[in-house]
């Protein structure tokens, strides 16, 4: 086997993440484009030049995207021995152009519901996630690929504690300042594993073509299905463009 789970799992103990090269073929990624732009009833985000930049609630609507959730269930399964079930779903489409994000933990701030409750971020709905990042077109640095330093350990509270505590999951400069970043270089059809935990970046895509990516977090299905749940309180979330709302 060209990659190993129980080796992977090891990698992903020590350092919070790890690359799954040729997950899916180059045609089997040119499919998932075209479900993606098939796509229906999803939700759709904009940049001020009026360039897609994301969309959301799309993991099942179309066969290929369906065939690939299924898949990457698989894979999670043989890894770590567990079962698993998509939390949230994105597409992101970084223009010629397009921005990065800012270093930050996925999941790791407060936000305000609709009945001006304070809440965990994501830790509301557990407290073990794991993103999995698949490249639609070639990822490297001039395009803005992501970035990721090993993970980081403890509870919501203690990793809130490195963050900026002001809505939204970005790290304290001196924190990221003492991180050590890798650069994650991807062809089509790779996969990158990460927990939310792993503090990771972005810079501006510097070519002249869109970078995409699908982003899919995962959460163990113990826990139930807390997926409609997340985006109906993200659209009632009173901070959900700042807090919930993260450019990949």
């Amino acid at each position: 086997m060209k990659n190993n789970y129980f080796n992977l799992k090891k990698i992903f103990l020590n350092d919070g993440y790890f690359i799954y090269k040729n997950f899916i073929s180059k045609a089997f990624s040119k499919n998932i484009i075209k479900d993606i732009n098939k796509s229906l009833n999803t939700v759709k985000y904009f940049d001020k030049n009026l360039n897609l930049r994301r969309i959301e609630k799309l993991y099942n609507k179309g066969d290929f995207l369906k065939i690939l959730n299924i898949q990457i269930l698989l894979l999670l399964k043989n890894i770590f021995r567990k079962d698993f079930i998509i939390f949230k779903d994105k597409f992101n489409a970084k223009p010629p152009g397009g921005d990065g994000f800012f270093a930050h933990y996925d999941g790791v701030f407060h936000f305000t519901n609709s009945k001006n409750e304070k809440k965990n971020g994501w830790y509301e709905y557990g407290d073990f996630f794991i993103n999995v990042l698949v490249a639609l077109d070639k990822c490297d640095r001039t395009n803005g690929s992501l970035e990721l330093a090993k993970s980081h350990k403890g509870n919501f509270k203690k990793l809130l504690k490195n963050t900026k505590n002001d809505g939204t999951p970005a790290l304290k400069s001196e924190i990221e300042s003492r991180l050590s970043f890798k650069l994650i270089n991807l062809e089509i059809g790779d996969i990158v594993i990460f927990s939310n935990t792993c503090p990771h970046r972005s810079k501006k895509n510097r070519t002249k073509k869109q970078r995409r990516i699908l982003y899919y977090t995962y959460s163990l299905k113990k826990n139930g299905s807390k997926y409609l749940k997340y985006f109906k309180d993200k659209k009632k979330s009173k901070n959900p463009l700042k807090a919930l709302n993260e450019k990949k």
